[in-house]
């Protein structure tokens, strides 16, 4: 009964996707500002979330600068959410070529090393995890989800330009390692989520609050002899493109301390995130529970 109920959840899934694929991804996007509107005007989680870590985050702005951000924020959330329809089911030369313009270090194309890419939940990280699999083998970390119909489902889709998903776990692991020391590759991993429980983690600064930092790059950083960069694929609602950015980060500032790693992770991501504030994902918690009840 389990087992059918998980494939009735996959099934589901895929022809709500596969309907919203007859949509252009313009006409997605105006789908998700419909949905932002109703959260920004509703009482709800999401934009409960994005109200207090804007707050906390930039103080220094005012009301009305911190409530622009808040919807931004929200629009691009239901855009990550409705996206989905296009990237996984619209032909992939198509969904490639919507990504129109590039700032790339030279130095990732000119590397002869294994890659990390740190992937912030800014932009489109469903689009940069497409991309980097046409460039070279790419492994992307990820969470199981709940539904083992739901998560073959999704990893199918996510793996469907040959991008190899590994789960986020001891097994999970040691199979990336074993194939980044093998031959060239690229590794993305999404850092700014809370860590998991008994995973190795530190309090670090960010934007000026202390904030349960992963040292997963650390580590990875020790075992291999790699390049680290930091990316991310942004949307332009207006034109319903995507610009790609990836910047090369300082490999030898991840292998200081636990607390200096983890400041300089936080950093890169917070100078990244200036570019566009409103398409980073403010709408998850990132502090622990005690920080947000100052707001």
């Amino acid at each position: 009964m389990k087992k059918n109920k998980t494939t009735v959840k996959a099934k589901a899934l895929d022809i709500f996707y596969r309907v919203l694929s007859n949509c252009s991804t313009r006409c997605l996007f105006r789908i998700a500002n419909f949905f932002a509107y109703i959260a920004y005007y509703t009482r709800n989680q999401l934009s409960t979330l994005a109200r207090q870590n804007i707050k906390l985050c930039f103080p220094e702005l005012t009301e009305s600068q911190q409530q622009k951000i808040v919807f931004g924020s929200l629009h691009h959330t239901s855009s990550a959410f409705f996206e989905i329809a296009a990237l996984w089911n619209h032909p992939l030369e198509d969904v490639l070529n919507s990504v129109k313009t590039e700032d790339v270090d030279q130095k990732f194309y000119s590397s002869e090393k294994s890659k990390i890419i740190i992937a912030p939940h800014h932009g489109s990280w469903e689009m940069l995890n497409l991309w980097l699999a046409d460039k070279e083998t790419s492994y992307s970390l990820y969470k199981p989800a709940k539904s083992v119909g739901v998560d073959e489902y999704v990893l199918n889709k996510r793996s469907r330009n040959t991008a190899i998903l590994v789960p986020a776990n001891t097994s999970g692991l040691r199979r990336l390692l074993h194939g980044l020391k093998k031959t060239k590759s690229i590794c993305m991993i999404l850092p700014d989520q809370r860590p998991a429980k008994n995973t190795a983690q530190v309090n670090a600064p960010f934007y000026n609050i202390n904030a349960p930092t992963s040292l997963l790059i650390k580590r990875l950083a020790r075992k291999l002899e790699c390049d680290i960069f930091i990316a991310s694929v942004t949307r332009n609602l207006n034109s319903a493109d995507y610009h790609l950015t990836i910047k090369a980060l300082q490999a030898d500032e991840f292998n200081k301390d636990d607390f200096e790693s983890a400041t300089y992770l936080n950093n890169s991501i917070q100078n990244l995130i200036k570019s566009d504030i409103s398409q980073y994902q403010w709408t998850y918690r990132r502090f622990d529970k005690s920080v947000y009840k100052t707001t």
